[in-house]
């Protein structure tokens, strides 16, 4: 298992898919994949398999693929049972630790000047910092949303044992 942990996800768990990739986790998540599929992913790249899927953890603990059963509906509620279940008892976040949340490519920082004209103005006049992501190209900003999940973060934190 690699030093930080990676996750194939599956398609009910979506939120959980980008919350983990804001935070940093390489997270392998497709809306629509099957369950094939997905087990071959978390065998081949030795990840961490997640679902609300009883029949596929089943499946995954036959080939003894590393896997968690998520209950409930909460993302907080979720991530607490998945970091108990690593015994990571606290979570920071970093914007160039994080990966892209709609593709799972890695960002990276980008000079200011080059993206002037892909984001708005108003980001662009106030911000300083920006990362675009190595696959899609997307392009990140540490916004009101950003804000918004560092105070999930400090919740989350609270709540690890």
């Amino acid at each position: 298992m690699n030093a930080q942990p990676s996750f194939a996800v599956d398609a009910m768990l979506g939120n959980i898919a980008k919350k983990l990739r804001i935070l940093g986790y390489d997270t392998k998540y497709h809306s629509s994949i099957d369950d094939e599929k997905l087990i071959s992913i978390a065998e081949q790249e030795d990840r961490i398999l997640l679902t609300k899927d009883v029949t596929l953890i089943s499946n995954a603990n036959k080939k003894h693929i590393k896997s968690l059963l998520v209950q409930g509906n909460d993302d907080l509620e979720q991530l607490i049972q998945l970091f108990n279940f690593l015994g990571i008892k606290n979570i920071s976040i970093s914007t160039s630790l994080s990966y892209c949340v709609s593709c799972n490519g890695k960002l990276e920082p980008i000079e200011k000047n080059i993206i002037k004209n892909k984001v708005p103005d108003g980001v662009y006049d106030i911000q300083q910092n920006f990362w675009i992501c190595s696959n899609c190209k997307k392009i990140y900003w540490e916004g009101t949303h950003f804000e918004k999940i560092q105070e999930f973060v400090s919740k989350l934190n609270n709540r690890l044992q």
